[in-house]
């Protein structure tokens, strides 16, 4: 028999981690919020992680909404609420903060759960503002993905727990991880947290895309779910589109993560800036090296949890030497 790989021990690890979360939810009926219905395969691989989760642990959502058809009248008093996980947790993406601090402002007698997440604030004065808004709840747990975030994390609450993404849950996607791909392929974000890897993307990378040149004409398809929602939603018919339609474009997602391994899978190699770029790599087993974003989200987060993975190696910046695991050799940029 084969001896397991530190991947594969250290995936299983991770995994485990999560059991606190369900000491946290126990049996009470709990919202699951937040949910992305947009194109980017990192936010979609959280939720079917945290959607695998929930299974299983035999937890099942009252209800599961996207920010924009969330209506905190639902919330009933024994209800706990558990905020989707990701990078929004700051003012970068402030409609997403706003959201949580409504609620924490609006319920300060429910339980709030926000999934793992890294935090990015501006300036100190708005990280301040938005603290001081979670201090005036007693029982919010915020749930962190590197030890950056698990030190701001402690101006928001006293319950602060350092964890692994939710996609993690995903592991192993043995099925395309077993095809043998070839030459590599290269995840270079387009946003707000874009980073200068050029030269890099050139010396290594067979193929160059991102997540919305991925999904590129399915997102028209995706602006008719979040519309339909959202037409629903403004007509007083929330809660029967988030029944109805919500799990119709769960079911879809699922089909993009699956297209997005089915890529992976051609290559051997995962050149990206991406986080979920990185981990989905991890989930399939495919040999990453990974670039930072524009503030250190990346590093941060490899240097909590993968780095020892002997298919993993990270490139922190043109004045650091990376860390290269067995099996792959530095790049120079």
């Amino acid at each position: 028999m084969q001896a397991e790989s530190t991947h594969e021990k250290l995936s299983a690890e991770l995994i485990e981690r999560h059991d606190v979360l369900r000491e946290l939810i126990n049996c009470a009926p709990f919202h699951y919020v937040d949910i992305p219905i947009h194109g980017n395969v990192g936010d979609l691989l959280i939720m079917h992680g945290t959607l695998a989760f929930f299974r299983k642990q035999g937890l099942k959502p009252k209800l599961i909404a996207p920010y924009f058809a969330y209506d905190a009248g639902w919330i009933a008093p024994e209800d706990v609420i558990v905020f989707h996980g990701g990078g929004n947790f700051g003012d970068l993406y402030p409609y997403f903060q706003e959201l949580r601090e409504r609620i924490v402002q609006s319920h300060p007698e429910n339980r709030i759960i926000v999934l793992p997440q890294s935090l990015h604030f501006s300036t100190p004065e708005k990280m301040a503002q938005s603290a001081e808004v979670f201090r005036t709840h007693a029982d919010v747990h915020l749930c962190v993905r590197d030890q950056v975030s698990f030190v701001m994390a402690q101006e928001f609450t006293d319950h602060v727990y350092l964890l692994p993404d939710m996609a993690h849950q995903l592991h192993p996607m043995r099925g395309h991880a077993m095809q043998a791909g070839a030459g590599s392929l290269h995840i270079s974000r387009v946003d707000d947290e874009s980073s200068d890897h050029k030269r890099m993307l050139h010396a290594v990378s067979d193929t160059i895309t991102d997540w919305p040149q991925f999904v590129g004409a399915r997102e028209a398809q995706i602006n008719l779910f979040r519309r339909a929602i959202g037409a629903f939603f403004r007509r007083g018919l929330g809660r029967q589109a988030n029944r109805i339609l919500v799990p119709v474009w769960i079911a879809y997602s699922g089909r993009l993560i699956a297209d997005a391994a089915r890529l992976f899978a051609q290559h051997e190699l995962i050149v990206t800036d991406r986080l979920h770029g990185h981990i989905l790599a991890c989930l399939m087993s495919r040999k990453n090296i990974v670039l930072d974003n524009s503030y250190g989200k990346n590093s941060r987060y490899v240097e909590a949890w993968t780095l020892n993975s002997e298919l993993v190696m990270l490139q922190k910046s043109k004045s650091v030497s990376p860390t290269v695991p067995s099996g792959l050799a530095p790049v120079a940029i």
